[in-house]
């Protein structure tokens, strides 16, 4: 009989050990080196002394857990949560704004030398405005039985649902619907339903959306108008219905409970540098909007727009950025892999009176060379795409050798990738900046301008 080897798993020691942290890495974990191994520790400052115990080792790296603290640095703080040992939502409450945000872009010229073998030209802006009550949009976790059920976030370490009366990063206006949402959730009928709640700040009045596995019955559906009226919200069912034998696919039905909580409106929307940007809770849209206000006027410095430019704005969402560029383009094209943003896009348009703005629906990971839009003479681009890049639009641009373009990323490691492309064929970076859109977490908004050497 024939014997394959299999490697042994490497143990992992649960004594404690002392380590002395020299830096933090892009996500805020405090980096030490002992024993050969190059250690992360959530929760660790630099400068400190610390008692830690080895989590996993793989190679010469390995994750730690954070025991105690033997010298403190003065860059760390109290926590605003009473829930920040156990919540997973955030990770970055143990110190400054002003660390937290030297901590990402310190962690992002890394990645670029790494890749690139050189340093960044300096960076143009980098922006913290606030550290709690910034966000807009929630997404809470259930976790129920006959016995007991939560209504929170996720565990840092494993799969429990953290108990949470109210959450200070969130805006007042959602935050406090956290506990009577609680309240009212006891009384469904068959609570097993409701996978998760969405909370979102927005105008005319905050947004809750159930997500559902199945319909909820009549007298559940009159409970959650009940709680809508009595807390002065919008509510939302989202319910997932399984293909049936004539259909091709699962189908998702979104349905307003209070239609007359919209106030005459078609849509919730929210405002943005005096435009109105209509969505619905299920759309995508960025969670800090103070933040999201200063990256779009960014994003129109960058481009620096005239009335002859005609500008492809990908991964466009429901138009966050395409709606300010129309009011100072030629033409726009907003493109958008997801149709029923593609129409939110084309009803904001309408809305806004912006008849230069026209949106396409494409996935954007698939060929799109062949398209009206594709081939239109666009003299300026803008991309945002979400966090795994994207690869087939760098390529796209660099071959029809757009003269300025605009990343917009939220995850560096992917847009460094990207941004290879770009500079392999003829591109430079001009400008980059660095927005803390989710402060006290370890994600963090990046844009960079970028232009042809020839230009």
């Amino acid at each position: 009989m024939v014997q394959f080897f299999k490697p042994k798993q490497k143990e992992v020691s649960t004594k404690h050990f002392a380590l002395t942290i020299l830096d933090l890495d892009m996500k805020g974990r405090g980096v030490g080196k002992a024993n050969n191994v190059t250690w992360f520790v959530k929760g660790a400052l630099a400068g400190e002394e610390v008692i830690v115990r080895a989590i996993d080792v793989k190679k010469n790296i390995g994750n730690a857990e954070l025991i105690s603290i033997k010298r403190r640095s003065p860059a760390r703080i109290k926590s605003i949560c009473e829930n920040s040992d156990k919540c997973g939502g955030c990770s970055l409450l143990h110190m400054t704004l002003e660390e937290e945000l030297n901590a990402k872009v310190n962690g992002i010229k890394k990645i670029f030398k790494k890749q690139f073998g050189h340093v960044l030209i300096p960076i143009d802006a980098q922006v913290a405005l606030c550290e709690s009550g910034y966000r807009r949009v929630a997404r809470l976790s259930i976790q129920a039985d006959r016995k007991e059920f939560h209504i929170g976030f996720r565990e840092a370490y494993g799969k429990k649902v953290v108990e949470i009366p109210t959450c200070p990063v969130m805006l007042e206006s959602i935050s406090k619907l956290i506990t009577p949402l609680r309240a009212m959730y006891k009384h469904l009928s068959n609570f097993k339903l409701v996978g998760h709640i969405e909370l979102v700040d927005a105008k005319p009045k905050p947004l809750v959306l159930f997500r559902c596995i199945n319909k909820l019955t009549d007298a559940d559906l009159e409970l959650i108008r009940s709680f809508a009226k009595e807390q002065g919200v919008i509510a939302y069912t989202l319910t997932h219905y399984e293909k049936q034998k004539n259909e091709l696919e699962d189908r998702e039905v979104i349905e307003v409970l209070n239609p007359e909580a919209l106030e005459g409106n078609e849509k919730p929307y929210y405002e943005l540098l005096g435009l109105k940007v209509s969505f619905l809770p299920n759309d995508f849209i960025q969670i800090n909007q103070q933040m999201n206000e200063s990256l779009v006027k960014k994003a129109l410095e960058y481009l620096a727009l005239n009335d002859n430019d005609e500008v492809l704005d990908l991964f466009c969402g429901v138009g966050n950025f395409s709606l300010p560029i129309a009011q100072k383009a030629k033409h726009v094209y907003g493109i958008e892999g997801v149709w029923d943003m593609v129409k939110a896009g084309t009803l904001n348009a309408e809305l806004n009176g912006l008849t230069n703005l026209e949106f396409c629906v494409h996935n954007l990971d698939e060929d799109f060379e062949k398209t009206k839009w594709a081939n239109s003479k666009v003299t300026k681009a803008l991309m945002d795409p979400g966090r795994s890049g994207g690869q087939k639009v760098v390529t796209y641009l660099a071959k029809r050798q757009i003269e300025t373009i605009v990343y917009v990323s939220c995850n560096p490691l992917t847009l460094v990738r990207d941004l290879e492309v770009l500079l392999n064929k003829g591109y430079e970076i001009k400008k980059w900046s660095v927005f803390d859109m989710f402060p006290r977490t370890e994600h963090v908004e990046m844009i960079c301008l970028l232009t042809r050497k020839d230009t």
